[in-house]
């Protein structure tokens, strides 16, 4: 198998071409993100955020009645639903409801189903929050960090199909496929994706770190709770098979994000629990 020689390196107008094919989630999620970000907001401040998505109103609702939550009288308001769920809740459900729009079509020059890299993204989502936690990190950015993570994937597949490229084959991996003909690997595509969406430059430095964390300078903390997180998604039997033996559990990668081994171990019990749990809800939203 030849890998290609990289002669055309990705330029911000094919990068911008490709994403105009995704939907517009960064608007939705950059004021989530600024309204749990102030102390000063409240539920009233939440509540206008979700009334105003018509669809996801009724879908957090939904939810506040389903099963895990339904106590007594079922809730008839998006304030009372979000007063049952909790911000945290409400925000996990935000994201990942707006995040799932991203992962629609095929991706036949990346060479992976549309469904195997959203699963993969929850999975990374939801092990990065609880590697977060047991580190004291953000967990609401390492939750979005690993929702976010494959879209330069997204970017690349249609960047591909423009230029008229090769299928990946079978046996190279996604980052020999995107730095032989782009010039970089997709989580440098991802974050520079997160970049002209506008987000925080903390989540843009942190999934630019996911494969290489030492290399992510301030973010090296976040990135290596990233690159940790999908490890334990690898664990879980939700990781990319074109991904395969690209993170590996280190002493280095530990001690950067905070961790020790047997937390390390803890998160992923924790994790497997918290994914088989986001995934029945998700069947209920």
């Amino acid at each position: 198998m030849m890998t290609a020689l990289c002669s055309h390196p990705l330029t911000d107008a094919e990068i911008q071409a490709g994403m105009s094919g995704l939907p517009a989630v960064s608007t939705v999620m950059r004021r989530i993100l600024g309204v749990l970000a102030d102390p000063r907001s409240d539920l009233s401040d939440i509540a206008r955020l979700v009334r105003a998505e018509t669809s996801l109103a009724a879908q957090v609702v939904r939810m506040a009645n389903s099963v895990f939550y339904g106590l007594g009288q079922p809730v008839r308001s998006i304030e009372e639903a979000i007063q049952r769920l909790g911000f945290a809740e409400v925000n996990r459900l935000v994201l990942t409801l707006n995040g799932r729009q991203l992962f629609q079509g095929p991706l036949g020059h990346v060479g992976l189903s549309v469904e195997s890299v959203w699963q993969n993204a929850l999975a990374v989502a939801v092990c990065a929050e609880t590697v977060a936690g047991y580190a004291q990190l953000d967990r609401g950015l390492a939750y979005l960090g690993g929702i976010l993570h494959p879209v330069g994937l997204l970017v690349l597949d249609r960047v591909a199909a423009a230029r008229q490229l090769p299928a990946r084959e079978p046996g190279q991996t996604l980052a020999e496929w995107a730095t032989g003909y782009f010039g970089d690997h997709h989580a440098a595509v991802s974050a520079r994706v997160l970049q002209a969406w506008a987000l925080p430059e903390a989540l843009v430095g942190t999934v630019a770190g996911r494969y290489e964390p030492a290399g992510a300078g301030e973010q090296r903390r976040s990135a290596s709770g990233l690159h940790l997180a999908s490890c334990l998604a690898e664990h879980l039997g939700a990781g990319l098979a074109a991904e395969q033996g690209r993170f590996q559990v280190s002493a280095a990668t530990l001690a950067a994000a905070g961790l020790e081994l047997d937390e390390f171990g803890e998160a992923e019990i924790a994790a497997g629990q918290g994914l088989q749990r986001t995934r029945a809800l998700l069947q209920l939203a």
